[in-house]
């Protein structure tokens, strides 16, 4: 018996020293590696400390778009429930100085005791935070509540530039506009704060701080902005359209001053459909509906819709054909009220005809059979090639989600009628921005431009991280059919198609535009006007379009079009610094300008004598 004991002894003494031996082998090897799995596992807390998103700007440095900071109270439980004597001590805290109720506060304590993290108040009122923080400073035995801080987003002027702007979601990203183009500048790098226990389990605390993001200094004036927004909500709601458009901008560097795109909605509030329906309508929608009427509601149609140009495309034929040597500024056209091509007989706005016409009266008239002769000359080759140097079939790059790259007839497939038909602005699309920016180019002299609305990134103390103003890209034209081109535009608003636009003591240039809607049958119009000013020293170009006038008598008229301009021109135009000069006739040069041979023309003429569409052919109404 003793000596069986003594065995038993000495093999678990062997075994104990096994384990030590063991013991001690595996600390020496591994015991950083374990020691680090288990303070893992008993970290305490970490939580993301939010960064702020950057501010956007007007050209002027007027806020458009900020971030405000917002304080929500966290309660932790497992922490005041950890020490008998934090629980009283921390209820009592946050009854006095943050005026909870001290029976839900209590429940709420006791019912959660495993969790570290429940949001119980946001948008906390910060002297509550403050008279709390000062009282727990000196309190030991206060604990269990702690504040994060997140960012508000908010928009100054509610609606202004809506459709340029965008908004943030919940999530803090950005929706639509600029604010989801340039999200990730806008966003910062959040931060983190979380603690855990080191080797002698103190608890230790280390935070990162968070990354504000860069600022938006945008190419938008604030008061041009509001001027367009103004008149295009007078527009709906004198005259109404389904859809409307308007650009201004700077020809000089395509920047945009300002973009308005059918009735603005609240930024602050962008789910609310009542900023453009009638509240008796949302009412009645499905939640379909409003879905799909938010998605309209939100859509910048300056950049996103496509249609067919019509006439305000002739001024880029002409000015392709002019710098291609196609034809000369001294050419002269005849018009019979239509022309024979490809075995069509396509006809001119005015169905009696224009007579004899010099190049410039060919813009000032809008005659499509000019227009057809000149692109015949011109070829198709020549015609497709100016149409992609002046960017149509291609997204122009502005920085806005949601171009359209519009559509162009192939090269392959422009045969004979599709050149004459395209010469005028149909058969194929484009988009509001694209034509703007291949305006800006004609009239600052040949130079296309990215157009853009941002002019500089830059971070919170005001350093310039990226600018953009120098977006050249290519030459379009030259000096020489710019300046010809400028000049016939003056006189097509001096005694055109155009005169509505006209602006007492100002030198206006422009053309108009009138484009019949697929399926023609249904007689639908897209107007538009393209406008600059002054024509010696273009600074402002205006481009405006009008899907569907509602007025049925203005419809097929491009007059809402060249009317609302001339609203736009004339209260934008002493802001910016740009005032009558008077008397003004001598300030352009007319050698170019061929004599008018017709004394009684009527520049209304071609409404009065609206074009008949033949049975399936695609052509314009101007």
């Amino acid at each position: 018996m003793r000596k069986g004991l003594k065995i038993a002894f000495l093999v678990v003494l062997a075994l104990c020293g096994f384990i030590v031996g063991r013991l001690i082998y595996i600390n020496v090897e591994n015991g950083e590696t374990y020691s680090k799995a288990v303070l893992s596992q008993r970290a305490y807390q970490s939580r993301s400390l939010a960064s702020k998103r950057g501010a956007i700007l007007d050209r002027n440095g007027i806020i458009l778009a900020r971030s405000e900071k917002r304080y929500n109270v966290i309660i932790d439980p497992r922490q005041i429930l950890d020490k008998d004597y934090y629980i009283e001590p921390s209820i009592e805290a946050m009854v006095t100085y943050l005026g909870y109720d001290e029976n839900e506060i209590r429940t709420l304590i006791y019912d959660n005791p495993d969790s570290s993290y429940i949001v119980y108040e946001k948008d906390a009122d910060y002297s509550r935070i403050s008279e709390y923080k000062r009282y727990q400073s000196s309190k030991s035995k206060v604990t269990g509540v702690w504040f994060e801080e997140e960012y508000a987003r908010i928009y100054p002027y509610s609606t202004l530039a809506s459709h340029v702007l965008g908004f943030v979601n919940a999530d803090g990203s950005g929706s639509y506009g600029l604010e989801q183009y340039y999200n990730d500048e806008l966003s910062g790098i959040p931060g983190l704060s979380y603690t855990y226990f080191d080797n002698d389990l103190k608890q230790q605390k280390t935070v990162e701080d968070a990354v504000d993001g860069y600022e938006l200094v945008t190419t938008i004036d604030y008061n041009v902005e509001r001027i367009v927004e103004e008149k295009v909500k007078d527009f709906l709601d004198t005259t109404g359209a389904k859809n409307i458009g308007v650009i201004v901008m700077d020809p000089n560097d395509a920047s945009v001053l300002a973009m308005a795109s059918n009735r603005e909605y609240d930024l602050n509030n962008p789910r609310d459909l009542e900023a453009c329906y009638p509240s008796s309508e949302v009412m009645f929608m499905t939640e379909d509906e409003k879905l799909e009427k938010r998605y309209r509601m939100w859509k910048n149609y300056c950049i996103s819709d496509t249609y067919e140009p019509g006439s305000t495309f002739k001024t880029i034929t002409v000015a392709s054909a002019l710098d291609e040597s196609a034809i000369s500024t001294e050419d002269t056209f005849y018009c019979a009220g239509y022309s024979e091509v490809g075995g069509w007989r396509i006809g001119c706005n005015n169905k009696y005809g224009h007579g004899k016409l010099s190049l410039t009266q060919s813009l000032m008239k809008s005659c499509n059979c000019a227009l057809m002769e000149i692109a015949a000359k011109l070829g198709k080759d020549s015609f497709y090639k100016y149409q992609t140097k002046f960017g149509f079939g291609a997204k122009t790059g502005i920085d806005l989600p949601g171009e359209s790259s519009g559509i162009l007839i192939p090269l392959r497939n422009l045969n004979e009628t599709e050149l004459a038909t395209s010469s005028f602005g149909t058969t194929f699309n484009v988009t509001m921005i694209q034509i703007a920016a291949a305006y800006a180019s004609i009239i600052n002299g040949g130079t296309y431009y990215q157009p853009h609305v941002v002019r500089e990134i830059r971070r919170s103390d005001k350093t310039v991280v990226s600018n953009y103003n120098d977006m050249g890209v290519r030459q379009s034209i030259s000096e020489g059919t710019a300046s010809f081109i400028r000049n016939s535009l003056y006189m097509t608003v001096e005694s055109g198609t155009a005169t509505p636009a006209k602006v007492e003591g100002y030198l206006i240039g422009g053309k108009t535009g009138t484009a019949q809607k697929r399926p023609r049958e249904e007689k639908r119009f897209v107007v538009s006007f393209a406008g600059f000013a002054p024509v010696t020293d273009p600074q402002v170009l205006i481009y405006i379009v009008i899907d569907e006038v509602a007025d049925p008598e203005l419809s097929s008229s491009s007059s809402p079009a060249t009317k609302l301009c001339a609203s736009i021109m004339k209260e934008i135009l002493p802001y910016l610094g740009i005032y009558p000069d008077g008397e003004i006739d001598y300030h352009v040069d007319l050698n170019m300008i061929a004599d008018i041979e017709n004394e009684n023309y009527d520049p209304f003429e071609d409404e009065k004598n609206p074009f008949v569409l033949p049975e399936g052919l695609d052509v314009e109404n101007e």
